[in-house]
């Protein structure tokens, strides 16, 4: 089975949740939609959809499904491969219970509940980086000098978020006021998409370093602070996409110069794709604000990314040139990679029984029908950097923080990485520091 990933289906057990359209299973009227596994073919409202390269049926629990697909991609990881792990599909159809685990359960193994290994409920990434982390320590042992670091970041109708950042926020303004909660700035926590990068990646979030059980209960404690809120599709539907970073550089010593070969894995949670009036009732307009925007917005990068990667099969089959500019959303970017086939990646469409949901299961699909089109992965290892330009560029990464943060309101966006909270606030207070 273990192929990586690319187009899987993960049907969702019949009514599990409860809550939006899942309650029209406890009708007991047929379902509309059918499966099977060992023919990887999944039928919706009298569709056959017979692309995915597997169906994973509602009896395979997190650990089986892990050890299915999961293996493969964290050694590419390891070796210097970036790898992409996507969940897509219509709100309330298991994407953040397979990426993450179920709701609740990230607050829950911050608040050190469920000790330090691996909980049974807990999804792709929590056991990815427990894996990331043993691996890591494993290879310091054999003598080889590596970092492993953990990113959070929120694509939404408020910009693009440091999640770490917004946590650090939370917990001092508790320590400060003895509020449980906090407000932010999306300008303070702006995360930039650097363009000219190749290939374009996200700028300005912190990097955590993993060294401990510590280090991991406070990056869970970080990602259980998305954005979430109840519609009529789903009680606890994510309002946006949240995309976890790990990071792994290794020192390497090649011909006499030492090089850093750095790899990344992005865990991608999409936010549900949804109609309006499914989710927010008819009567409620998008002019309205709130969630209602909230979900226009996320549909409309959902759509970009849509687009592009049926515009990249059809560029494909014509031999034409094609050009990711014409896709104006960060989330196309950062997915760019899977769609050329550099990056090794799993996409699962996950999908929901529920009767009331047909429309959305077979939109759902379609996606997936295509996303199996684009060509076939053929990751190669990231080529390693010379350390003595790592460390020109970070000086003058610091130099540059060092004069914005000395000049008007920076809002804190300039703050250098790899630096502790306790250090960047020092540099903050004093420019000259350090």
């Amino acid at each position: 089975m273990n192929d990586g990933g690319l187009a899987v289906v993960r049907m969702k057990p019949l009514g599990a949740g409860g809550g939006g359209g899942e309650r029209s299973s406890a009708s007991g009227a047929p379902s509309g939609v059918t499966f099977s596994a060992p023919k990887a073919e999944v039928t919706v409202d009298g569709r056959l959809f017979s692309y995915p390269s597997h169906v994973i049926a509602p009896e395979m629990d997190q650990q089986a499904l892990y050890d299915a697909f999961m293996p493969v991609n964290m050694q590419a990881f390891v070796d210097g491969v970036n790898v992409n792990v996507i969940a897509y599909g219509q709100t309330g159809s298991g994407k953040t219970h397979t990426v993450f685990g179920p709701p609740g359960i990230l607050a829950r193994a911050a608040a050190g509940e469920l000790g330090d290994g691996v909980d049974q409920d807990y999804g792709l990434f929590p056991r990815g980086v427990l894996g990331a982390v043993d691996t890591v320590g494993k290879l310091r042992q054999e003598g080889i000098a590596a970092v492993l670091t953990a990113s959070a970041v929120e694509l939404s109708i408020m910009g693009n978020e440091d999640m770490l950042a917004r946590s650090e926020t939370a917990v001092r303004r508790a320590a400060n006021d003895g509020a449980g909660t906090s407000q932010w700035s999306s300008a303070a926590l702006g995360v930039a998409l650097d363009k000219a990068s190749d290939p374009p990646r996200l700028c300005g979030m912190t990097e955590l370093p993993l060294d401990s059980p510590a280090d991991v209960r406070l990056l869970c404690g970080a990602l259980a602070t998305r954005n979430t809120a109840g519609t009529l599709m789903n009680n606890t539907s994510s309002r946006s996409h949240c995309f976890a970073f790990l990071t792994l550089r290794v020192l390497k010593d090649e011909a006499g110069v030492a090089r850093v070969r750095t790899s990344r894995f992005q865990f991608v949670d999409l936010a549900g794709s949804e109609r309006l009036k499914d989710a927010h009732g008819a009567s409620v307009s998008w002019k309205e604000g709130g969630e209602a925007l909230n979900g226009m917005l996320t549909n409309y990068s959902l759509t970009m990314l849509s687009a592009c990667v049926r515009g990249l099969v059809e560029a494909k089959r014509k031999r034409a040139k094609f050009s990711f500019r014409a896709f104006l959303s960060d989330l196309v970017d950062l997915l760019q990679e899977s769609m050329t086939g550099d990056a090794a990646t799993a996409c699962f469409v996950c999908l929901s029984q529920a009767p009331t949901n047909l429309v959305h299961s077979k939109f759902a699909l379609d996606f997936g029908e295509v996303f199996a089109q684009l060509s076939a992965p053929r990751p190669r290892a990231t080529k390693p950097v010379p350390l003595a330009l790592l460390a020109k560029q970070t000086n003058a990464t610091l130099g540059e923080a060092r004069r914005a943060l000395q000049g008007s309101k920076s809002g804190g966006r300039c703050r250098p990485a790899w630096l502790s909270s306790e250090q960047r606030w020092r540099l903050k207070a004093d420019p000259d520091w350090g």
